[in-house]
């Protein structure tokens, strides 16, 4: 089977990719919900954990995010567009989304890295998109990218690179991790909850950008569409694109650049995009081959339950134990393994005899109201 995805299929396919996405964007999340930058005073890594560390700027970091960012955009695309073909007008897309910043919220209270506190606030402005031009959506997104892209990181490379590298000293460890659960709570609600929604309003143009670029792959139906051919092509020119960029990485953890952070950081967006690219045409072309891809498709279909139950089995018990900062990075990869594995088997399970996860199920509720079965 080669041909253009079908209405069933499609659904099969934006759920493997987003159960793809949700197994990185945990690989990535992992660190910072261990503390595992904060083994040594600050983000150095030796050893196994150096190794780690670099496969992640090359394979992972922000590679995910942005899959998991263009899904967004193209599943409400598809919101939007069945909701316009009824009639209705925006307001339950609105209501949607103000329900995915509760979420947010709610997840922004344990831990600082919550995503969907941004993805609402963002999210909200698609609707004023939706009825411009592809190519209207197409300039909005490109300028948005390039321009995020360039003030926030290209600036402060430039002068990194003219002062030869800059020092990170980090941040002193937070010990108010490890003094309890009232203590750290207070500090979640003084200190990081206010941060993290102010970095919101900063990464989110980028954010937009990728939603943009979603809304008009979801309208033109492009994965679905798009030749065998053409996947291949664009895979493979965009993994030798990163290769470079695969080398400035290599030169930040092993070569002598350690003392150039904002140079490794723009290797890894970029690389990122790019990558993401290859990723999403590769899984387009192996669903089209047949493929299934089971566990990632369950884990797609229950992606926000999952989501924030990362959250719920390691967080909480590392504040509980005292333990913030005692695992590795490699420690903590193979701990998410083993949870991703076990979510793919529960995930599995539950599909079983139920047709959404309860976090999706609530969403639903909160969406449509409570449905009686006919």
């Amino acid at each position: 089977m080669t041909g253009p995805i079908q209405l069933n299929e499609r659904i099969v396919l934006y759920d493997i990719i987003r159960g793809f996405a949700l197994c990185g964007i945990f690989l990535v999340n992992i660190p910072s919900m261990l503390g595992s930058d904060w083994m040594f005073g600050r983000p150095d890594y030796f050893g196994s954990d150096l190794v780690v560390r670099t496969l992640f700027d090359m394979f992972v970091q922000t590679k995910f995010y942005t899959i998991f960012s263009l899904l967004f955009g193209i599943g409400f695309s598809i919101f939007l567009e069945r909701s316009y073909a009824r009639g209705e007008s925006a307001s339950r897309y609105v209501r949607r989304i103000v329900i995915l910043f509760l979420f947010g919220l709610a997840h922004l209270a344990i831990w600082s890295g919550d995503i969907l506190h941004t993805y609402a606030m963002w999210g909200l402005l698609l609707p004023l998109f939706y009825r411009l031009s592809n190519r209207a959506i197409l300039t909005w997104a490109w300028s948005l990218l390039l321009g995020s892209f360039f003030l926030l990181y290209v600036s402060s490379a430039l002068m990194e690179w003219q002062n030869g590298g800059s020092f990170n000293p980090g941040l002193p460890f937070p010990t108010v991790f490890n003094d309890g659960f009232s203590v750290w709570f207070d500090y979640r609600l003084n200190v990081e909850i206010f941060a993290a929604i102010s970095n919101s309003l900063l990464v989110g143009i980028e954010i937009l950008s990728i939603f943009l670029f979603g809304l008009y792959i979801g309208r033109e139906r492009k994965l679905l569409t798009w030749t065998v051919q053409g996947l291949t092509r664009t895979a493979i020119l965009c993994a030798v694109l990163a290769l470079p960029f695969f080398g400035v990485i290599l030169w930040h953890h092993y070569g002598g650049g350690g003392a150039y952070y904002w140079v490794n950081l723009i290797a890894v967006l970029v690389s990122g995009k790019l990558l993401a690219t290859t990723y999403v045409c590769l899984f387009t072309i192996a669903v089209r081959k047949g493929r299934a891809f089971r566990p990632l498709q369950a884990l797609g279909r229950m992606a926000l339950t999952n989501y924030l139950t990362h959250t719920l089995v390691v967080v909480l018990p590392v504040i509980a134990l005292g333990y913030y900062g005692r695992l590795s990075l490699t420690e903590g990869l193979f701990l998410s393994i083993a949870i991703l594995i076990a979510q793919a088997f529960f995930s599995m399970w539950w599909l079983k005899s139920h047709r959404y996860g309860p976090f999706e199920k609530l969403w639903r509720i909160g969406t449509y109201g409570l449905q009686r079965k006919s």
